[in-house]
């Protein structure tokens, strides 16, 4: 398979597709920026990373959240690249001696991009980071970030009522502020008074009031809240609940007639309940307005074009049958084509643990029940883990098995069947 880096195949973007006369885009500015993009685009990086090494600039995706080295380019290259990407991003070239912050928006077919820099120093030189965030262009779909239809339904019935808490938990980088504007997008946005809180503003939705935390202006993000809730919101999202006080508002405005969607970090919905009691908040407050909780991570998915089938070994059927499953007899293997680049996986989906908080569940919160006592009771209703979510993806040919157990832990932790990619050899990239 051919890799390479080819500072002149980047394609011109259409002239339809570019943004309003005044906005800064990568398509403005020369290779080897446009290159770069062009090609973290192309391979469906969600970061790039530029190191800062000895012999120059080190280039790395992640791919799927995955790592991969790109290539090496040399110091004149290097800071040749890193000029543009300031002048693209708005930064003086000057070298930095402190970290700084850009926005580069870049035009797509299908997608608009809002590429986030960061530069930072790095003993005597610079290092520099991108963040590709794609704002699609249609609406946001609930299938499609891999909700079962049972949960759609139970999220949905939630998200319509009129006030409560709902939370949105998972590791850092668990896809929970997409999954957060999707429930919100479930409502009619036009005749509902929407604000959020974030930190920062990572896709720009129409209908929704955003506010971005500046805390060298003094705006904090309980300051945000609180101004909020004096604007006559129907409907709350806050990025990320992360301090004592802003805890207690969200709780608070979720009691006081507001729906509330908020992300926290725990690794379960049982353990949502415990962040928000650590963060300060009373258990008969929790309990009285909390109403859904979604605990989520992400899994790669197999390339539709190279997907292999093997037997399930009796391990991997014991692991079915360990939770409550029917096992099936074949399951699918990642296994490397020229459409995923080698990698045996295209793109990733969401597994999930939708928990509603029911009379009975929100009696045991007030009353203090420990972590494993609420998680026996949401079993006991029927709330599926996250696990068992994702062996439903690896009975239906989503993802593997090796993927899962990356990702959850659960079974044996093995190697994956092959290399997800071939070694690559710096001076070399992936294109189509």
């Amino acid at each position: 398979m051919a890799r390479f880096w080819r500072a002149q195949s980047s394609p011109a973007a259409p002239d339809s597709q570019l943004p309003p006369t005044g906005v800064d885009t990568a398509a403005h500015y020369p290779d080897p920026l446009k290159t770069l993009i062009w090609n973290a685009v192309l391979e469906k990086a969600t970061d790039v990373h530029l190191h800062s090494v000895p012999e120059g600039l080190r280039i790395l995706h992640r791919v799927d959240g995955m790592i991969h080295p790109k290539r090496v380019l040399s110091r004149a290259e290097g800071r040749k690249l890193l000029n543009q990407l300031k002048s693209a991003a708005g930064l003086t070239i000057v070298r930095s001696f402190a970290p700084i912050e850009g926005q580069i928006v870049w035009p797509d077919e299908d997608m608009r991009w809002e590429i986030r820099v960061t530069l930072t120093p790095v003993r005597d030189r610079e290092s520099a980071h991108l963040r590709l965030l794609s704002v699609p262009r249609d609406e946001w779909d609930m299938s499609g970030l891999g909700f079962s239809p049972a949960d759609q339904d139970k999220v949905s019935s939630i998200v319509h009522s009129p006030n409560g808490l709902v939370l949105i938990t998972g590791a850092t980088g668990s896809g929970k502020t997409t999954t957060m504007y999707c429930l919100a997008s479930l409502m009619d946005l036009r005749t509902t008074t929407t604000y959020s809180i974030e930190d920062p503003v990572e896709f720009k939705i129409p209908y929704i009031q955003q506010i971005e935390v500046d805390e060298r202006h003094g705006l904090t993000m309980h300051e945000g809240l609180r101004t909020i809730l004096r604007m006559d919101p129907d409907l709350i999202l806050i990025g990320e609940i992360r301090d004592a006080d802003s805890a207690l508002v969200a709780a608070r405005a979720a009691l006081s007639g507001r729906l509330v969607l908020a992300t926290i970090h725990a690794q379960d919905a049982a353990g949502a309940i415990d962040s928000l009691h650590y963060l300060g908040v009373p258990h008969h407050v929790i309990g009285s307005s909390l109403r859904l909780v979604v605990a989520q991570n992400l899994v790669r998915c197999l390339c539709p074009d190279c997907t292999g089938l093997r037997e399930a070994s009796d391990e991997e059927k014991d692991l079915f049958a360990r939770n409550g499953m029917e096992p099936p007899e074949s399951i699918s293997q990642a296994t490397g084509c020229p459409e995923c680049h080698s990698y045996g996986y295209q793109g990733r989906t969401g597994i999930f643990e939708a928990a509603t908080i029911d009379e009975e569940v929100a009696t045991l919160i007030r009353s203090g029940a420990d972590h494993q006592q609420i998680l026996n009771c949401l079993r006991k209703q029927g709330t599926r883990s996250m696990t068992q979510d994702g062996l439903e993806k690896v009975s239906a040919g989503v993802t593997s098995i090796e993927e899962l157990t990356r990702v959850c832990g659960c079974g044996r932790r093995s190697e994956l069947l092959r290399p997800v990619a071939e070694p690559v050899t710096f001076g070399e990239i992936i294109t189509r």
